[in-house]
Formats: C-alpha cells, structure tokens, sequence
C-alpha cells in the first residue's frame, strides 16, 4: 500500500489534470448518419469527425460524450416515409441526449433532422457531405446569411466532387482524349442523386475542351444495365462517372454502391472515375476522388470549435478542402490499361 500523503498527492495530481466534470455538465454530440454503419460514404466521415475531436482535445469518455446514429436510408429505410420517421427517432434522441452539437452526416439528415430543428437555438447543427446546394437548403429553412458568416447556429462542410480535376487525371490515365471523345456521367433520381446532377453542371461550367460530357439519368437497375450496355457499343465513351448509388432490381430489391459497382465492373468495358477513394478501393478504376475522412475530420473540427465556446454562425461553412488521387490497379489491368509510372508516383492511394 502507498503511504497516505502519497495518495493525497496523487489525488491532487489527478484533480488537477481532469477536473471533475458532473454527467449533467458533460458536453455531448450526436453524430447523425444518413446511411447505415459500414457505409463506404459516412463511415469515413465518422471517423474523421472524432478523429478532430481526439486532436482538438476533446477525448471521449473523459471530457465529453459522444453517440452516433444510424438512419440507414439507403438499404433499409428508403421511402420516403421511412425516412421521416428515423428522423422523428432522431429528434426524440435529440431530446432525451441534449446534445450541445450535432454533427449530420449526408443529405437525408441534413434535410430530414437539420433543417426542422434548425430555430432550436440550444443546439448547434455541423453539417459535412452535403451534395445539395447550402443556398437551396437555406431557402427552406433559413439558417444562414451566408457561407462566409452563417450568422445562425449551423456549419459545416459542402462536398466539392473535384469533377473537373477529375477529368485531368483520368485523361492522362487514358493519355490523351481525341476529337469526339465523351465522358458519360450517370445519376439516380433520388435525393442525393438529384443534387449531384445540380453538382455535375456547377462544377463542369468549363470542361476541358478536349473531352465531351454528357450525363444520363437512370430511374432503376434495369435502366442502369441496359446504358451500360449501349456505352459498351460506343467507341466515343472514354470513361463513366457512376454515381447513381441507389436503384431499384426487377424483384424490388434496393441496390446500393457495393453492388452497383460489382455489377459495373463486371460488365462496363469503360474506366470509372470514382466520386471518393473508397469506391476506387472496392472496385473502380480511380481518378481524383473526395476524401470522406479529411471532410468528416473538417467538420469535427467545427464541432470542437463549438464546444470550446465559438459559435456556429460564426464559423464559415467551407467546401471539402482535400481530394485524393487514387486508382484501382487490379482494376486497371483488367480493362488492359497501363497508367503512366509518374502519375502512379503521384497518386495517394493505389488499391
């Protein structure tokens, strides 16, 4: 046993290195996610916002709590009802929780909780993966003066998709695009998939003049299967960005990405470039790809802001800052393309 002025020593240590923090007075944050808990899209952007927590100080457990939830609108709770209703569970979690942060991974929670509690002014709203337009939410809700300075009590991170930068890499992947040659973007009809069509036009208001785009819009998996079967026959279609990430089978199955892509790459004669790295890592070709964690770790950085007693409304709401270079080799090879070795060297991430 230690002696007891020993003791008392160490128990002055230890106050003095983590005070006392009452449970009533613990700060907490909720971390919403749209999409259920491996998904290729908000997993990474979960990890990312406790990882900034973690660096900013904020260990969990010790001097603040933290909990996440799963509305897991893209394989379970698709109609439009259901979403709703994850969404009113979210708000009675909010009320029993009190969170003094909630961090909203995706469209579906940020439209779905964000926007309809966004006068609750006890609460502090961080939004990241927002593919729909901040300007177009804020007219349904008005929650920000402007990107630069909210002026409210939400922030957070917009989801730049780097199309553009995109399409330099992929070209010289493919060493060069001809006179003719097109990329052929493909969307859902969904929420998301909407606003990454409005994406696909913003960010595409100057395409390199070397390559035509053209984006096709799918209403389910038959649809999909039978344009993948026409760009196959079409010798001007250099590349596709896949993006239409939830359809419907024949048999009312939901398909999301996983097994979008595996269908795709089994059956596309045409390189992908991939919306994040983590589609490049289960299958597609590559390209410049966002970074989901460098974009979760953004807005976790908001959320330690906050708790540190910065307000919301004045932290400006940012487009996703990071993109990552990545390509798929094993996909590479298959579809009998050698990517130049610089370009390789210069990649982030070669699955």
């Amino acid at each position: 046993m230690f002696p007891m002025p020993l003791l008392l020593i160490a128990l002055t240590l230890s106050l003095l290195l983590f005070p006392y923090v009452s449970i009533a007075d613990t700060p907490r944050v909720l971390v919403v996610h749209s999409y259920e808990q491996d998904h290729v899209c908000g997993r990474p952007q979960g990890e990312g916002v406790e990882k900034a927590l973690e660096d900013k100080g904020w260990n969990k457990g010790i001097n603040f709590e933290l909990e996440s939830f799963y509305m897991d609108t893209k394989k379970i709770n698709t109609t439009a009802d259901a979403i709703r209703y994850q969404a009113n569970l979210v708000a009675r979690k909010i009320e029993e929780y009190s969170p003094q942060v909630v961090v909203l991974l995706d469209d579906n929670a940020i439209r779905e909780v964000m926007l309809p509690m966004v006068k609750r002014k006890n609460i502090s709203f961080v939004f990241s993966g927002m593919n729909g337009q901040p300007e177009d939410y804020n007219n349904k809700a008005n929650f920000m003066v402007s990107r630069i300075k909210p002026g409210g009590n939400v922030t957070g991170v917009y989801e730049k998709l780097w199309v553009s930068k995109s399409l330099v890499v992929m070209e010289a992947a493919l060493k060069g695009f001809k006179p003719g040659d097109k990329v052929v973007g493909i969307t859902d009809y969904s929420p998301t998939g909407n606003a990454i069509s409005k994406q696909f036009e913003i960010e595409l208001a100057s395409v390199p003049p070397s390559v035509k785009w053209e984006l096709h819009r799918v209403k389910d998996f038959s649809e999909y299967k039978r344009l993948i079967q026409e760009i196959n026959s079409d010798p001007a279609v250099r590349a596709i960005y896949p993006a239409a990430l939830q359809l419907k089978t024949e048999q009312g199955e939901i398909y999301t990405a996983k097994k979008i892509f595996d269908w795709t790459t089994a059956n596309s004669r045409a390189p992908e470039m991939a919306l994040n790295y983590f589609f490049s890592k289960i299958g597609l070709f590559g390209g410049a790809a966002v970074d989901f964690k460098a974009m979760g770790y953004m807005a976790g950085e908001r959320a330690a802001r906050i708790l540190s007693g910065e307000k919301a409304g004045d932290i400006p709401i940012e487009d996703a800052k990071i993109y990552a270079i990545v390509f798929n080799n094993k996909r590479a090879k298959a579809l009998g393309i050698d990517i130049p070795t610089g370009l390789l060297t210069a990649a982030d991430h070669v699955y």
